[in-house]
């Protein structure tokens, strides 16, 4: 039985809290009450809905929130970087499933002491990033509430041929990663750079067959991929980049550097497996329209995430957590 069974054999008894049950428990309760119907290719479960468009493609709707004191803090950040982050997290999604997006709508909860110039500064950062990667706001919605709170949602389009889900992970795998991790905190969380385009440009040139955002963290994230996949995995420690503002971080809190980069979240680097004929070529390739591609690990048959400090090392690998950053 495991935790989430637990708790709802609890609940005989007593309503769980969130705490207990988790982000993850909460998504299996809604994965039971809204199944995906028949001739919906996908609903809840990945990083967007996958929904009927033509013979040849799907259509990709996705929705996230922002929350001050939780994602942001209205008093540290300029509302130009908190809408541009709002919209880049939700391109940052479609960019996981191997599309492109289309439009885009926002709803704000706002303060009604906020100056008027507030609004127009975090639209402006919102405008300039769905002009960079040439998509719409059509809408939204606005509202008063006592914390500023901001959500959206995107529809996007990709073709059924390049459509990559968390699901597709298979034994043997090489596992890589987009960019550097670890230390969001410090700045990139904020000035990230969606990679819609990294993504297009893998979907069309290799052969993907699972591939996530790390947005909670690379070992949480891969953990995803692992348990749709119904596979485990090894990471090399070794091959792991680390960001450097993963290392300064680290001088401040007295962890390992690579325990940033596994667990910081909120790098919304693109994290996939291929099979070994297109590792190899990715490996041959290193950068994907300049940006570096980082073979980390593999994935094989199994249940749990190992570390082991390199592909060659004698020392036994490790199992370790698959955590991150969770709401609850």
């Amino acid at each position: 039985m495991n935790g989430w069974e637990g708790c709802l054999e609890e609940a005989m008894s007593r309503t769980p809290l969130l705490k207990e049950v988790g982000e993850e428990g909460v998504i299996r309760l809604l994965r039971g009450l809204f199944p995906a119907r028949a001739g919906i290719p996908l609903g809840i479960g990945d990083d967007t809905a996958v929904l009927p468009d033509t013979p040849k493609s799907y259509l990709l709707f996705t929705t996230d929130a922002s929350v001050d004191g939780v994602d942001f803090r209205l008093g540290e950040s300029k509302p130009e970087a908190i809408g541009r982050k709002v919209l880049a997290q939700n391109l940052s999604d479609i960019a996981a499933m191997g599309g492109t997006p289309l439009y885009g709508v926002m709803s704000l909860g706002l303060p009604a002491s906020l100056p008027v110039d507030f609004v127009k500064k975090f639209y402006a950062g919102v405008k300039k990033l769905s002009r960079k990667f040439k998509m719409q706001m059509v809408g939204g919605d606005l509202s008063r509430s006592k914390v500023l709170f901001a959500s959206c949602a995107l529809i996007g389009k990709v073709e059924k041929k390049f459509a990559i889900f968390r699901k597709g992970a298979r034994a043997g795998d090489f596992i890589f990663v987009t960019g550097s991790l670890g230390g969001s905190i410090l700045g990139k969380h904020f000035h990230f750079i969606p990679r819609v385009r990294e993504a297009r440009f893998l979907v069309r040139n290799f052969k993907l067959n699972a591939m996530i955002d790390v947005s909670d963290g690379l070992a949480r994230d891969l953990g995803h991929i692992l348990a749709e996949s119904g596979k485990s995995a090894v990471l090399y420690g070794n091959r792991v980049p680390v960001d450097q503002a993963a290392r300064v971080l680290a001088r401040k809190t007295g962890k390992n550097p690579l325990e940033h980069a596994l667990g910081d979240g909120e790098d919304f680097e693109l994290l996939f497996t291929v099979s070994l004929r297109e590792g190899k070529k990715l490996l041959a390739l290193k950068k994907v329209l300049g940006t570096p591609v980082s073979f980390i690990g593999k994935i094989e048959d199994g249940k749990g995430l190992f570390i082991q400090a390199s592909e060659r090392s004698s020392e036994k690998r490790k199992r370790i957590s698959c955590s991150g950053f969770s709401h609850f």
